[in-house]
């Protein structure tokens, strides 16, 4: 499952338009957050970590049953 991360690129202070493209990585869980509503969304650690440094509010985080056996020692 692939990661629902989006980053937005361009802007006020960079050359060129605004332009937003989805993670390329694979999901290693689903996370619960709240912003505008509350939804499940799929994400991989670097996504997981951008959400938390940004302060996103984080209802509960479940693992990925089928990217769990490949992640185990």
């Amino acid at each position: 499952m692939r990661c629902e991360g989006w980053t937005r690129k361009g802007g006020v202070f960079t050359f060129g338009p605004v332009t937003w493209s989805q993670c390329e990585n694979e999901a290693i869980v689903m996370l619960e957050v709240e912003q505008e509503k509350v939804e499940k969304q799929p994400a991989c650690l670097e996504c997981w970590g951008k959400g938390i440094k940004a302060g996103i509010k984080l209802l509960s985080v479940e693992r990925l049953g089928e990217n769990e056996q490949a992640h185990k020692p």
